[in-house]
């Protein structure tokens, strides 16, 4: 697969809605490639959320952000480098890039080394950044930019400029006239009603006569210059491989950590999920639609969270409920903190534990198009086989209102077969469904019930009853509030 490309759960889920925000700071296709692979491996889960609790440490944080804000700067030294097309301009903004990287590795090694740190994946980077700045390659490349760097910072010359012709000359103690000329001028300031200066433009490349002049500094001072263009061909590839990835992949972790807390400074409650292998486990105290809570960010609007569980043999959530009653975002809110934690991240829930999966599959409404010329039910039919026929014991599908297209019988029907079948697999699921039949297909099922207001049947309370379903209640309530009951209207007719 192509790590590029996001899971194809992302859209149904939301996913790309919320992996977007996370990186929206610091937008890098080389982190959000880390959100479109998740792990497979219970280790692996625990070994990324253990960089995650020391990196919540600011003793930690601080010098690790301080190293990636330094490597961006790296970044994009070399970018000019290759940008510029002049090659004493290209080489200076080479030697800055490799200055940079060097004060970055060495600022994080000393940082590293007194830091407590607990997590095995930054033990690790901290031994090798240790024996990386000990070696004689990385004290090779630092010596030589700070020399070059040393040399180049004691080049001075002077620029005469007269008529249309420039000289340039070494500069040997010529009187420096700018601060009698800015004394002279400066009484008349004060009397100065309108701006005559000219706003110089500051482009990164060099125009034509900056180009001369820098030639003829370099002739003047052939030897600086000659051991730049040899520091720019002896370390062409100087940023260390390793020191690299762990520059991408611990911003996975910063990024996600700033979201964290943003959203946790507008109440949302965030935890570290148990991740295991056992399949069926799926369970949240007071999780909410992460994908909600940024569309409705700013807004004076309270998120409702809810709490699941499924144990032992039971192997899908059945969800029910009025229309318009918050179903697809509770189904939503499964799916997205089910990803979240085989990443290794925090999820929006108060506790909550999950089985790793191997797949997380959807399967929501879609509009019919002319892409789909057999129609609606045909391709909801082929979408579902194909994920019946790739699931697994490990596997996780979260089904939306399918099969709403075609008669209740039916629905019910093509419903309850396919419950079965994913029992049979022993698959785990939650199935969003206005069927309460289905919540009775098999013992395995698990009826969850969106509640109304007990006062006012019409009002949504968008929170969600582990309980037998019983559509009939929201009609019986409806029915009383109007006054439309039977015991009402007959007594209506025979007064």
């Amino acid at each position: 697969m192509d790590v590029a490309v996001p899971p194809d759960c992302f859209r149904d889920l939301r996913l790309d809605d919320i992996v977007a925000a996370v990186c929206e700071s610091h937008p890098d296709e080389t982190v959000m490639r880390l959100f479109y692979r998740p792990l497979r491996e219970v280790t692996a889960v625990e070994y990324r959320r253990q960089v995650f609790r020391d990196l919540e440490r600011a003793t930690v944080r601080r010098p690790v952000t301080g190293f990636t804000d330094a490597m961006a700067i790296t970044r994009s030294q070399l970018r000019q480098a290759e940008w510029v097309q002049h090659r004493w301009q290209r080489q200076g903004w080479f030697v800055h890039a490799a200055a940079t990287f060097c004060n970055a590795v060495t600022a994080l090694h000393d940082s590293l080394t007194d830091a407590d740190l607990c997590a095995r994946g930054l033990r690790n980077i901290a031994t090798y950044v240790a024996e990386y700045v000990a070696s004689e390659t990385f004290r090779t490349l630092a010596a030589d930019a700070r020399a070059v760097l040393a040399e180049l910072g004691e080049v001075r010359y002077t620029v005469h400029i007269h008529d249309r012709r420039v000289r340039v000359s070494k500069y040997v103690g010529q009187p420096d006239y700018s601060h009698d000329a800015q004394s002279l001028f400066e009484r008349f300031s004060s009397e100065i009603d309108r701006e005559y200066r000219v706003p110089i433009k500051d482009d990164a490349e060099m125009n034509p006569v900056e180009q001369r002049v820098l030639e003829c500094v370099a002739k003047l001072y052939p030897g600086p210059f000659a051991d730049l263009e040899q520091f720019f061909r002896r370390h062409q590839h100087f940023i260390e491989p390793t020191v690299s990835r762990f520059d991408c992949e611990i911003r996975f972790y910063l990024t996600y950590l700033a979201f964290v807390e943003r959203f946790t400074a507008a109440g949302v409650s965030f935890s570290y999920p148990k991740v295991t292998d056992t399949p069926g486990t799926l369970s949240a105290e007071t999780a909410c639609d992460l994908a909600l809570a940024i569309k409705t960010e700013g807004e004076q609007t309270a998120l409702v969270g809810n709490t699941f569980h499924l144990s032992g043999a039971e192997r899908v959530l059945v969800v029910t409920g009025p229309n318009q009653g918050g179903k697809t975002t509770f189904a939503r809110t499964i799916g997205q903190c089910a990803y979240l934690a085989s990443l290794g991240c925090p999820v929006p829930a108060t506790g909550a534990a999950f089985m790793l999966p191997d797949a997380i599959y959807t399967h929501f409404d879609r509009q019919e198009t002319l892409a789909t010329p057999h129609g609606k039910l045909h391709d909801e039919l082929v979408r579902i086989r194909d994920i019946l026929s790739r699931a697994t014991a490990a596997s996780l599908i979260i089904m939306n209102e399918s099969f709403s297209s075609t008669t209740v019988s039916d629905a019910l029907q093509i419903g309850t077969d396919i419950i079965r079948r994913i029992i049979e697999k022993d698959s785990t699921a939650v199935y969003v469904s206005f069927l309460d039949e289905l919540t009775r297909a098999d013992p395995a099922c698990v009826s969850m019930v969106g509640e109304v207001a007990a006062d006012d049947p019409t009002r949504r309370t968008f929170t969600f009853t582990r309980r037998p379903a019983d559509g009939l209640a929201y009609a019986a309530a409806l029915a009383t509030k109007h006054g439309l009951t039977y015991a009402i209207l007959r007594q209506r007719i025979t007064s």
